[in-house]
């Protein structure tokens, strides 16, 4: 009877599609997605100061800074605490426009 209701999950039979938690393989290729977006963003500053102005920053010294914070953050996406790691790469992605 509990094995018609789903309790306990009867094997591959019971996998909701949607509902797995994903593999580290999975992370992994995340990982990689936006530590790529966050040193190119840090690369497109580096190229032309300019472009500070269109990223948030008031004055264009201030560019060489935020690469450098960008390629820190970079080298420690897997333990950047959820939502700063999410605003990062959502700023970045703005950015890059």
């Amino acid at each position: 009877m509990l094995d018609a209701l789903g309790f306990p999950p009867g094997g591959p039979a019971c996998r909701h599609e949607g509902k797995t938690v994903p593999r580290a393989r999975e992370w992994r290729a995340v990982d990689r997605a936006d530590v790529a977006v966050i040193r190119r963003t840090a690369a497109w500053l580096r190229d032309d100061p300019g472009r500070a102005r269109r990223a948030g920053v008031a004055r264009d010294e201030d560019v060489l800074a935020l690469a450098v914070l960008l390629d820190l953050l970079a080298t420690e996406v897997p333990h950047l605490d959820a939502a700063v790691r999410r605003e990062v790469v959502d700023a970045c992605r703005q950015a890059l426009g």
